[in-house]
């Protein structure tokens, strides 16, 4: 799998959890857990893209 295919299927992740999330019944529990579960699957696609984009260099 090469880095791009992972960003793509971390980014459908998150896109399929947000959808999950509406077909919730609401209530404070529910509405909480989707928030919860909202943040941690869109962190992860952001934050994998962000390591990405990232560079350092070797210091002698």
């Amino acid at each position: 799998m090469t880095s791009a295919e992972l960003e793509y299927r971390l980014i459908d992740f998150a896109v399929g959890c947000i959808k999950l999330t509406k077909t919730v019944v609401k209530s404070f529990a529910a509405e909480h857990m989707s928030g919860q579960l909202i943040r941690s699957s869109t962190s992860s696609a952001l934050n994998y893209s962000e390591s990405i984009g990232a560079s350092s260099y070797r210091k002698y």
